[in-house]
């Protein structure tokens, strides 16, 4: 089984919730949602400095930040993943900087994902399209497990690049585990 990992925050009270500027800007030719290698050269340590806006609570392993368009992991969180084998994430350096009190934060990686997979369940899924066949609008989502390759432990959506899979193997690793703010949906019971 294969599970949604949302860039929601898991306790909104709690979590950080962070937004800034960052010092690049990845333009028509680098995306970290194309599901695709992108090249170490084009991108040096990327640095994200926090709005004066941003609610500096609990860091997460795993961080939503709204300006980077690839999911922000801690160490821990890599390591648990490469621990599981999951080899299909390009990491890009990062540093967080806090003006207001001068603390930065330089543990964490943004992951490019790479590998899309096609594997709705057309007949069984309830999903409106755009004219492009991305998908614009998500009321029931059931995968076609046998259209997803077996060594892809994580993976993109074709049709909807912005959601991320995780296999069962790593859901339960990360529940198991004190890894905090990753957020599973059912795919079946995922609504947008």
């Amino acid at each position: 089984m294969y599970w949604i990992l949302s860039n929601e925050l898991v306790d909104e009270d709690n979590d950080a919730d962070l937004s800034g500027e960052a010092n690049f800007e990845l333009g028509d030719t680098i995306s970290f949602k194309r599901g695709v290698t992108v090249s170490d050269l084009l991108i040096s340590k990327i640095t994200l400095i926090l709005s004066n806006d941003s609610y500096i609570g609990r860091m997460t392993d795993h961080l939503s930040i709204t300006e980077l368009y690839g999911f922000v992991f801690s160490e821990k969180l890599r390591g648990l993943l490469q621990g599981l084998s999951v080899d299909n994430i390009q990491y890009f350096d990062l540093d967080i900087v806090n003006k207001k009190n001068g603390i930065s934060y330089t543990d964490y990686k943004i992951g490019n994902i790479v590998g899309l997979v096609d594997c709705i369940n057309k007949d069984l899924s309830d999903v409106e399209y755009f004219n492009d066949g991305g998908i614009e609008f998500i009321d029931k989502l059931v995968l076609d497990e046998t259209k997803i390759p077996s060594e892809l432990k994580k993976f993109r959506l074709l049709n909807r690049t912005t959601l991320t899979f995780v296999h069962q193997s790593i859901k339960d690793a990360i529940n198991e585990s004190d890894i905090t703010g990753c957020l599973f949906y059912k795919p079946e019971e995922y609504q947008v």
